[in-house]
């Protein structure tokens, strides 16, 4: 990765943010000196936000539609300083404006109504009913203080008030009350809990004002069904145009707010980015050709990057096999831009450990199959999908593994022979895991011994790429360290080595600890047994893969549907099958949790620091447009 100041004349400012775009291979950087200030925003931005503001609502309205031809940015543009748009835009808010009055009205309507079936329960007749004399008092009180209100109604020194059942717990009243004496009552009662109802205004029964309601309902539902079907034929003819026009505006906004990151002076204006150093040549001829010599580049090479303590930012580009690990990295931390890294190590190693610890050649097939069908079912920018492209390579180590280890469903191929009928038959003798358990983890012990030392070996290249030769010479260090203890362990042990070797190893092991000594000190020194501890969590792929195994030979001593157990085949049958389906789930669950672990912590922390950004380069994404 290289970064690139740029000088340009102020005049070509505009020019060159559509060149960078239209390019796409360049990450802008904020401009930051002394020596000059940062462009304002390019003139057109203001109306730009205020036309995107004004297409951006239009749009919410309107329901969404397929778009099958994108349109050119030149159409665009035309639109856009045409009449056309300011019509449909009138046209589409009239329509909305009517459709939403509608609706506030039918609303409205939909209450009284409810309150009308209430009253109609009366057979009052407000039309008729004299109210020079009188008021009306309606509303709802608990039945346990019926007795006290109407109490109260008496009071009035009148029986005049009728009452309805409305829940199971209270009742509805309606009161005469003298002319003037409607607040009073009303203050006293609410006392006792009654709940005043203000009473609609109506000229006639009730129910004869119930079905003017409904009838006035039914006629603006079909002027609001007219509306909306009026609205979603603008949507069907104009919804393209109106996200293309969107679209159109975005991109001119980001390109008018983009300058504000640019430094300038009256008639200059300077700039800097990122891109991959192999693309340099490429960019700057591209600015010669557009420019000739009105423009000025400047590289600055990754070692100039570093010297400065810039953080430039990481590329990662990988192959279509690589791309699902990548997913795995970014999700722990995207690596520095001087930084290994580490997706294909991730592709090696992760498989390797998860097959080891699963290590059955049918439950491998399940975990193949089961990853297949997720990846089926999840679209691409889901996160199940880079999982289940993960899992699937998993399988084939643990096919792998499953041949080695001679397990079937926790069966050897001698014991599938025989239940096939071929007694005495084999066709290998594998490395069973319940009947070689040394064997199996010393070579997982080895195993971490090998990963650890790897990791410090790559701790020390990404030390020399940073020229920090104290880290070079602790990583080194560190490196034969391990190197002496996979001697240490491996003779004495496991006896795979001489004994003759501890010696030159022990002064390997004395040389290793001075660069440690002098770069960390003594913490260094207290750090050894948390190296060995780090070499021995990788015995859990053994101890974490035998769990595996125990409950698949219970299943087979104990669930096995044998033709001598007659009826009970019918039972055990289905038993079987989900059990060793179930125990395949539980070994793939755990190798995902202990070889993801494995790598991280144990393999990773020697070498990997992490931390940096993905390289986001200047590129609009044009979904309902194309330049033209």
């Amino acid at each position: 990765m290289c970064k690139v100041r740029l000088y340009g004349l102020k005049t070509n400012t505009r020019k060159t943010v559509g060149l960078l775009e239209s390019y796409g291979g360049a990450e802008l950087k904020e401009f930051d000196s002394g020596e000059a200030e940062n462009l304002e925003p390019l003139k057109e931005l203001e109306e730009t936000v205020e036309r995107l503001v004004h297409i951006e609502a239009l749009l919410k309205v309107l329901e969404e539609q397929p778009v099958k031809k994108k349109m050119d940015s030149s159409e665009a543009e035309r639109l856009l300083k045409s009449g056309e748009l300011k019509r449909l835009g009138e046209k589409i808010s009239g329509v909305n404006s009517a459709l939403n009055e509608k609706t506030g009205k039918i609303e409205l309507l939909r209450e009284r109504k409810e309150k009308l079936r209430l009253y109609a329960r009366f057979g009052i007749d407000f039309g008729k009913t004299d109210f020079e004399s009188i008021e009306l008092v309606a509303g709802a009180v608990a039945r346990e203080n019926k007795g006290k209100l109407e109490n109260e109604i008496s009071k009035l020194g009148n029986e005049a008030f009728t009452e309805k059942p409305l829940s199971k717990s209270k009742n509805f009243y309606m009161i005469a009350v003298e002319r003037g004496r409607a607040e009073e009552f009303s203050e006293s009662a609410a006392r006792l809990g009654f709940e005043r109802q203000l009473i609609p205004e109506m000229s006639s029964a009730p129910a004869a004002e119930l079905k003017k309601a409904e009838a006035e309902i039914l006629k603006l539902e079909r002027e609001k069904a007219s509306l909306e079907k009026n609205l979603a034929g603008i949507a069907r003819k104009k919804f393209s145009v109106l996200a293309a026009l969107k679209e159109f505006l975005e991109i001119r906004r980001v390109k008018a707010s983009v300058v504000s990151g640019f430094g300038g002076t009256e008639h200059a204006f300077v700039l800097e980015a990122f891109l991959p150093e192999k693309n340099f040549a490429e960019f700057s001829g591209l600015l010669e050709k557009t420019f000739g010599k009105k423009v000025f580049v400047r590289k600055f090479s990754s070692e100039e990057i570093e010297k400065n303590h810039e953080h430039a930012p990481t590329l990662l580009k990988h192959s279509p096999v690589l791309a699902p690990f990548e997913f795995m990295t970014k999700f722990v931390s995207v690596p520095k831009y001087n930084e290994i890294d580490p997706t294909i190590i991730f592709l090696i190693f992760f498989p390797f450990i998860y097959g080891m610890i699963v290590g059955d050649f049918f439950y491998g097939l399940v975990s193949f199959l089961l990853a297949r069908f997720i990846l089926s079912k999840s679209p691409k920018e889901s996160i199940l999908n880079p999982v289940a492209k993960i899992w699937m390579w998993c399988a084939i180590p643990t096919l792998i593994f499953g041949i080695i280890f001679d397990e079937y469903a926790g069966m050897p191929n001698k014991e599938i022979f025989t239940l096939l009928g071929f007694e005495h038959f084999e066709l290998y003798t594998g490395l069973e895991r319940m009947h070689n358990i040394e064997a199996i983890l010393a070579m997982t012990v080895l195993v971490g011994f090998a990963l650890v030392a790897l990791g410090f070996l790559l701790g020390f290249i990404n030390a020399s790429r940073h020229n920090d030769r104290k880290h070079m010479m602790a990583k080194l260090g560190w490196f034969g360290v391990t190197a002496f203890g996979a001697v240490f362990v491996s003779t004495l042990m496991f006896k795979a080595f001489p004994q003759e070797l501890l010696l030159p190893s022990g002064i390997l092991l004395g040389i290793s600890l001075i660069p440690v000594l002098m770069v960390e000190g003594m913490v260094g020194v207290i750090e050894v047994p948390s190296v060995l501890g780090n070499v021995l969590s990788f015995a859990r792929i053994l101890a974490v893969g035998l769990v595996g195994v125990v409950v698949a030979l219970i299943l087979n001593d104990l669930a096995f549907p044998s033709l001598d157990k007659g009826l009970l085949v019918i039972i055990l049958l289905p038993l079987y099958i989900f059990g060793h389906i179930f125990n395949a789930f539980l070994a793939m669950f755990e190798a995902l949790i202990q070889g993801a672990r494995l790598n991280y912590v144990e393999f990773y922390s020697k070498f990997y620091e992490g931390g940096g950004r993905e390289f986001e380069p200047f590129r609009l994404e044009r979904k309902y447009t194309k330049e033209g």
